[in-house]
């Protein structure tokens, strides 16, 4: 199984030209993976945002499969859920990430997984920077299935949102429509709490389920080996 990674800085067209990368290094696909970096100039400050892709090349092609139709789902996915993700959600250093599986024809799956990796500043404080900056993604609860928390040092440097939307998924009609979930916030700041205790121990990162609003925590110490895990 091979897989390819492209990286387009600053084009109008970057996701066309990782596309033909593509095509020229697969006569199929089983699985792309598109992802945005946001980033910042160094003497203006104005925001950037680096595109890579990568894609896992199918064992066998058909003949059915086709280009012009990968190009026009992964644009729409790229557009209806990549960007606004992107746009609205994320903060300098900040990377989003959709990923789907692709039909023999070259079409998507129903089903389009999308990560949201938060990039915590050196400040002690961290919980309170997710309480404040990253609220509103509430508005998409039902869609958040996971949080993996990275640790470093005994520190938290990065937290994951995994997420799943349907193909058709219209995020910034979404934003626009739903409301903050309280609950869920809730549960989600007394989760970074716990997460926060277990930095204290020998540990490289704890995963987080979630079911219908309930998160359980999962954490595996590298130094005494357990695990253990909790519900909220």
């Amino acid at each position: 199984m091979l897989n390819e990674t492209v990286k387009r800085i600053e084009s109008q067209d970057e996701l066309s030209f990782i596309l033909e990368k593509w095509r020229e290094e697969f006569p199929a696909v089983e699985q792309i993976f598109v992802s945005l970096l946001r980033g910042e100039e160094k003497f203006s400050r104005k925001h950037v945002h680096n595109c890579f892709g990568r894609a896992i090349g199918a064992l066998s092609s058909s003949d059915v499969f086709s280009y012009d139709i990968l190009n026009e789902d992964t644009s729409y996915v790229y557009y209806r859920i990549l960007q606004p993700l992107q746009k609205y959600f994320t903060n300098i250093n900040d990377s989003t990430e959709i990923s789907a599986r692709v039909n023999e024809n070259g079409s998507l799956d129903s089903k389009v997984r999308a990560d949201l990796l938060i990039t915590i500043p050196n400040r002690q404080e961290w919980v309170s920077y997710i309480a404040l900056k990253y609220k509103k993604l509430t508005k998409f609860s039902s869609n958040i299935k996971g949080l993996t928390f990275e640790i470093v040092n005994h520190k938290v440097r990065s937290v994951k949102v995994s997420m799943v939307f349907d193909f058709d998924f219209n995020m910034v009609k979404a934003i626009k429509e739903c409301t903050i979930n309280e609950q869920f916030f809730n549960n989600w700041i007394s989760t970074c709490h716990v997460v926060q205790r277990y930095t204290k121990e020998h540990t490289s990162s704890i995963h987080v389920t979630v079911e219908e609003d309930c998160m359980r925590v999962h954490h595996r110490s590298l130094k005494v080996k357990f695990s253990k895990s909790i519900q909220l």
